[in-house]
């Protein structure tokens, strides 16, 4: 029996030993159990009933009442007050079936009493709440709803409010059991403050297109063969974004090494109007450029079908980066850049009108996506990474600034399109 829980009949058996006015030694004996275990099961599921004060002197409840001539029942203040005991009621820790034969109404001393029904229930209770898996104060959980609620306004995920906030201490899967099953609800926090869960929708199959003269040299195959060769190369994903065929269009790259994302507003979806941001690297980086824009791999979009804009730069006639295709229909050869558009999704929906659209809003938005940890770089975010490997000088040159985590908005209200 050592360990088993005490089931009612157990409960029963405990309630009429006390009635019986048995000890709990003997108490124990008749279920198996120690007496420490009958000590402790009567003192958990108890119930309380306090004085009865009403019509009664004060002095009744104090030992020394009678020790002195001059007491008047100073209850709280009297240094000589030692609270009155009953030794039958010590003795067995409630008060069940008094032996004293007094009615439960005439005695004023705070009174306690077991019932085997009633502390079958907390039990139960008890036992189905902990495997619930909730374990909070409730002074815990406000200090926790009032930390969560604000950032997940904001746009930001269960785990990048964790990463910035170590100090609630719970993991991830936690706290989503915790959100989800409602302890927060009270806090307006729900399944539907949740941070979307996205997942990349299967691609229609469509017809299959030959590919251009041009691609030759410059595939995947070939991408795989030039990474072998170059196994220290820098790479950089690129693509891009749009919501109308009209434009505007928003090029993207992310580098792999270091999961940061930039973007260039473009009015043009041409291979000239693309290229042309390599010119505008070149010239803001200098010796810089070969290591963030060295070697490219993009889809075959008709924007960026024209490698030789890409590789070389006409002014001087140098071999400035080495670009590859993926194959046609096969964005899991880019992964990087297609998940965090996610990212640019969350601030840029699709079917918004981009017309307003400046750069220092694609600024602002790549800041604040930059600023999100990831668990892929072990809680730091992409900036922190950056500025490590490259410097926070072309961090600036970029115009992408560090965003407390906090702070760290990934709503469409942040650039307030309409």
């Amino acid at each position: 029996m050592r360990g088993a829980h005490l089931s009612l009949e157990d409960r029963k058996t405990i309630q009429h030993g006390i009635e019986e006015r048995l000890s709990k030694a003997e108490i124990a004996r008749q279920i198996g159990k120690s007496p420490s275990t009958i000590s402790k099961e009567i003192r958990k599921h108890r119930r309380f009933k306090p004085s009865n004060t009403y019509y009664r002197n004060v002095r009744y409840f104090c030992a020394n009442s009678g020790n002195f001539k001059e007491c008047h029942g100073c209850k709280t203040k009297c240094e000589n007050f030692v609270e009155r005991t009953c030794k039958d009621r010590d003795r067995i820790g409630v008060c069940n079936k008094c032996p004293s034969n007094v009615p439960s109404n005439a005695c004023a001393l705070p009174k306690y009493f077991y019932s085997a029904n009633k502390a079958h229930e907390e039990y139960l209770y008890t036992l189905r709440d902990s495997r619930e898996g909730v374990n909070l104060k409730t002074s815990e959980m406000i200090a926790m709803a009032e930390t969560i609620g604000p950032l997940l306004k904001r746009g930001q995920s269960v785990y990048q409010i964790l990463a910035g906030h170590p100090e609630l201490g719970i993991s991830v899967k936690t706290m989503y059991t915790y959100i989800e099953t409602g302890i927060f609800k009270d806090y307006g926090i729900d399944s539907f403050s949740l941070k979307r869960q996205v997942s990349m929708r299967q691609r229609k199959k469509l017809k299959s297109r030959k590919s251009p003269a041009n691609y030759e040299g410059h595939t995947y195959e070939d991408y795989l063969a030039f990474r072998k060769e170059n196994p220290t190369q820098p790479v950089t994903e690129m693509d891009t974004v749009y919501n109308y065929p009209e434009g505007p269009y928003i090029q993207t790259f992310i580098f792999e090494n270091t999961h940061t994302m930039i973007g260039i507003l473009h009015r043009e979806k041409t291979s000239a109007s693309m290229a042309g941001t390599l010119d505008m690297m070149q010239e803001l980086l200098g010796a810089d450029y070969r290591k963030l824009f060295g070697l490219l791999i993009t889809d075959r979009g008709s924007e960026f079908e024209k490698h030789n804009l890409f590789e070389i730069n006409y002014e001087t006639g140098e071999i400035r980066t080495d670009i590859f295709y993926c194959d046609p229909q096969a964005p899991s050869q880019k992964p990087h850049v297609e998940n965090n558009h996610n990212y640019v999704r969350d601030i840029i929906p699709n079917g918004v009108k981009l017309d307003q659209l400046t750069q220092e809003d694609l600024n602002m938005a790549f800041s604040h996506i930059n600023s999100t940890p990831r668990e892929c770089l072990n809680g730091k975010t992409p900036y922190e990474i950056f500025e490590f490997f490259y410097g926070k000088e072309i961090l600036d040159k970029f115009n992408i600034r560090k965003v407390a985590l906090d702070e760290v908005t990934l709503m469409p209200y942040l650039i307030n399109l309409k």
